[in-house]
């Protein structure tokens, strides 16, 4: 932004020098005055046209600097430029890629059970790239900041003047961490980390390759997991966010851009290699494979479909058919109907919302399903073309306790993407509790009392709150009471004291609000633990 200022100030001054050149020069008396006059006007010319042309190709050699050039940012589709060389060696390159990124020791599995969390769970931060459209950007981070960690991927060129432009549009800036990368792009969704929870039960994260050609942009999940401290597995398989969803059960859906190298896509790959991607890295049993639409830019599942929850997905709809590029209506037609007759991975049938896709215009298609959920906020893009009310009801009639909030996208979205693409979450950190089951019976009259350990990834000194719930019906209803937290910082529960031969069940749960709650039996409502009085 600095530099592009610059240039259009030393564009002005050169254009009046310029334009005042031939004008009637002043009247002297003395020759040396008029001379001098002369060598004054010639220097201004030469030194702002050296300026000038300085400038002009320090802004070229941005690129080559590994610097994003903010009033050019890349988008999120192919440029022509790396669409023919996908089209050349790209076989090549993505060995080379591979190669690079692994430093040639090859590609770490996680180790299972893994548990692959949805966008609509508990999260800690949420991510971004300061390497283009910055007028969505702080307004985005500004909202986000207010309560959750923002990670800002921005190189230290720029790192002065986004943090500027971020305090004065109100970012709580306490709440900013700034992550030093030269990234090549805004479209952290697309190479942002994946968060999983490992065996150990703490979050690590799966780097799979870009589906476009932007190294530095690629290298960005492995800097952030040094950051966080948290394990980074490289994963060979080329998975762009934007068209990986999944309900947190095991099942993840994609459209069938996966498969497309004239999109990024690997050009080798089965279905059957992306099914073991997907259980080896990310514990996915279930993958549902959508129907991709056609000249949106991307072919991504993001631009037309959002499992709000692990039941509930909007799906886009035009009003007429002639209102999407050719093809498209009857494809979200099919999409909705395939989806309405599976289930997550829980065996539970989907609740289809259909939700207004605005018309096709220009070569761009608009979405309204591009939007990110940020715990108890919701960021929906909208464009002011006669369907944002309907659009957000959707989300306030399906989301009712959430705060959803419209940003203008006209910008963004005709670089083939919006909220969803340019944002990636950092899931929470999760908790683990442990505590010894009592047994099957116990004596009338003995207190009983069970003795809690919770723990979190950043330890066990955060603001938990543990309850005991027991009722005398295994079908309920609970009642909640507070653990007391001990001298050793474990948690003490106190079970009521029943009457001999009546019969209690339990269990008990942790909770960091708004973030993430475990209990302990791990499905604790469905199979509390049953005590019989003796």
């Amino acid at each position: 932004m600095i530099l592009h200022q610059i240039f259009i100030s030393g564009c002005r001054i050169v254009s009046v020098i310029l334009a005042t050149a031939d004008e009637d020069v002043p009247v002297f008396q003395d020759n040396k005055d008029f001379k001098q006059y002369r060598r004054v006007k010639m220097f201004s010319i030469r030194f702002f046209s050296a300026l000038l042309f300085m400038m002009m190709i320090f802004s070229q050699a941005l690129p080559a600097m590994g610097l994003a050039d903010l009033n050019n940012p890349l988008p999120c589709s192919l440029t022509a430029a790396e669409s023919e060389m996908i089209s050349g060696d790209y076989r090549g390159y993505l060995q080379n890629l591979r190669m690079e990124l692994s430093g040639g020791r090859g590609f770490r599995k996680p180790v299972g059970p893994i548990r692959f969390p949805g966008e609509f769970e508990p999260a800690e931060g949420i991510c971004f790239s300061w390497a283009g459209y910055t007028d969505l950007l702080k307004a985005l981070i500004s909202e986000a900041s207010q309560e959750m960690k923002v990670f800002l991927a921005v190189s230290s060129f720029y790192q002065g003047s986004a943090s500027r432009t971020l305090e004065a549009a109100g970012a709580r800036m306490e709440n900013l961490v700034f992550v030093d990368s030269s990234l090549d792009s805004v479209w952290m969704r697309d190479f942002g980390p994946y968060f999983i929870y490992g065996d150990s039960g703490n979050r690590e994260i799966i780097d799979c390759l870009y589906n476009r050609p932007r190294p530095n942009d690629d290298k960005f999940p492995s800097i952030l997991g040094k950051v966080l401290g948290v394990k980074s597995h490289l994963c060979s398989l080329i998975m762009p966010g934007g068209n990986f969803m999944t309900d947190g059960h095991g099942l993840g859906i994609m459209t069938d851009v996966v498969f497309d190298p004239s999109q990024g896509g690997d050009p080798d790959m089965s279905l059957d290699q992306l099914k073991q991607y997907m259980r080896e890295y990310f514990g996915i049993t279930k993958v549902i494979i959508l129907k991709d639409l056609a000249r949106d830019g991307t072919g991504h599942v993001d631009i037309f479909a959002k499992l709000l929850d692990d039941t509930n997905i909007i799906v886009g709809k035009y009003a007429r058919p002639q209102d999407g590029f050719a093809g498209n209506y009857e494809i979200l037609e099919e999409n909705a109907r395939i989806l309405a007759n599976e289930t997550n991975g829980r065996g539970e049938k989907f609740r289809i919302t259909r939700i207004p896709m605005p018309a096709y215009k220009s070569y761009v298609t608009y979405t309204h399903t591009n939007s990110t959920i940020l715990n108890d906020k919701v960021f929906v893009p909208i464009y002011n073309r006669g369907t944002d009310e309907e659009a957000l009801a959707v989300y306030r009639k399906v989301l009712p306790g959430h705060k959803v909030i419209g940003f203008d996208c006209n910008d963004v979205i005709t670089a083939n993407g919006a909220i969803h693409c340019i944002t990636k979450l950092v899931m929470a950190a999760p908790l683990k509790i442990s505590a010894p089951i009592l047994p099957f019976e116990i004596d009338r009259g003995r207190t009983a009392y069970v003795r809690v350990r919770v723990q979190t990834a950043a330890g066990s000194d955060e603001a938990v709150r543990v309850k005991l719930h027991w009722s005398a019906n295994p079908e309920g209803p609970f009642i909640s009471e507070e653990a007391t937290r001990t001298a050793e910082g474990r948690y003490l529960v106190t079970l009521p004291d029943p009457d001999q031969g009546s019969e209690v069940w339990y269990f008990i749960s942790a909770e960091i609000p708004g973030r993430a709650c475990v209990t302990l039996p791990e499905n604790g409502v469905d199979e509390p633990v049953h005590l019989i009085s003796r």
